[in-house]
């Protein structure tokens, strides 16, 4: 076995990020941008949970995932849960596209419908109840690679306790939704001085994190979407702070195009999965076209240009899933404009 001199090893490990980012237009170009919903539902007969879009099998996501589940009539997401759910440190977006039931919140019932989304709290325990005769569909997306990329994924099931990390230090640590922020501690601002000043908000930041995730937006009913011109076209925003979700990662916009249109082109610094939630059309992503219908998923590259045109009957809604709110918080996020929607 050859043994590598220290000048070697490290020359390596600098050249590894040197060349990073080249690799990664290679991958972003080699990687699959559509997901039909005819493979998918063939999965789903055979297992009601369907991972779609995730790094582990493949997807060149690195902030992100999506995944299709099914809820079957008068049950419950897990079945055997009774009281808590479960709850984890990542972002959580759910979108129903068929069936009616409930969801408790940290504690708070929300009902919900066909085109309703929910933007879970961060390490908030949740449920999920079918109420209806129907089978539930829906899919969901989570920042849980971004999560495991930073080290910091929690995912504590009330099926599991054997794998609890910090409800099982009591009652306290299981009501709080900061990670092991059940005990009371000092607010760290003895002395007075701005470095304790400084340091005392460092120890509250937790505490207020809390407060903020209580107070935010949790329910989005499709009905209530307002549809606004811009030059991408008819845009809602579904999930944003500046509307009142207290998301840090993962952002939802909602686009509608009119038959026979198109949305403008740009290409952005974050990851992006589409949805369709109805309509049929194509998307242009750089130089390759991909037709999609009601119910596909698409994964857009990151920073590759794309366009989409809708080419049938009835306007396109496409649901777009973002981690654009991550790379605005790493100072990051870039978004390139470039031709506008032709019906604005």
């Amino acid at each position: 076995m050859e043994v590598k001199s220290i000048k070697e090893t490290h020359t390596e490990l600098l050249m590894h990020s040197v060349r990073f980012a080249k690799d990664e237009q290679g991958r972003r170009k080699g990687q699959d941008v559509l997901f039909k919903w005819p493979e998918i539902e063939k999965k789903l007969g055979e297992h009601k949970h369907i991972y779609v879009v995730d790094a582990r099998l493949g997807s060149n996501n690195h902030t992100h995932r999506l995944w299709y589940d099914i809820i079957p009539p008068h049950t419950e997401e897990g079945q055997d849960w009774r009281t808590l759910g479960h709850r984890h440190t990542v972002e959580a977006i759910i979108y129903f596209l068929k069936g009616h039931g409930h969801s408790i919140i940290d504690g708070e019932r929300y009902d919900w419908g066909p085109g309703d989304l929910l933007s879970v709290p961060m390490f908030s325990w949740h449920r999920h109840i079918n109420d209806s005769d129907e089978p539930v569909l829906r899919i969901a997306s989570t920042t849980g690679p971004l999560s495991l990329a930073l080290g910091q994924a929690v995912y504590e099931d009330e099926r599991f306790p054997e794998f609890w990390i910090y409800a099982q230090e009591g009652e306290d640590a299981r009501k709080t939704l900061i990670p092991g922020g059940g005990a009371q501690l000092d607010n760290g601002q003895t002395p007075r001085n701005r470095s304790a000043e400084m340091y005392a908000e460092q120890v509250a930041f937790a505490m207020h994190e809390e407060q903020l995730r209580r107070k935010s937006k949790v329910l989005v009913r499709q009905k209530d979407l307002v549809f606004e011109p811009t030059a991408m076209g008819n845009l809602a925003y579904v999930v944003d702070p500046r509307i009142g979700c207290h998301s840090k990662a993962l952002g939802v916009v909602m686009a509608e195009i009119p038959q026979g249109k198109r949305s403008g082109a740009h290409r952005h610094l974050y990851d992006e999965i589409d949805l369709i939630v109805g309509g049929k059309g194509k998307i242009i992503v750089d130089d390759k076209e991909f037709n999609f219908d009601t119910l596909d998923v698409l994964s857009i590259p990151v920073f590759q240009w794309h366009q989409y045109f809708n080419t049938g009957s009835e306007p396109l809604r496409i649901l777009g899933i973002n981690t654009r709110l991550a790379m605005d918080n790493l100072g990051l996020s870039l978004t390139h404009q470039g031709e506008h929607a032709d019906y604005v």
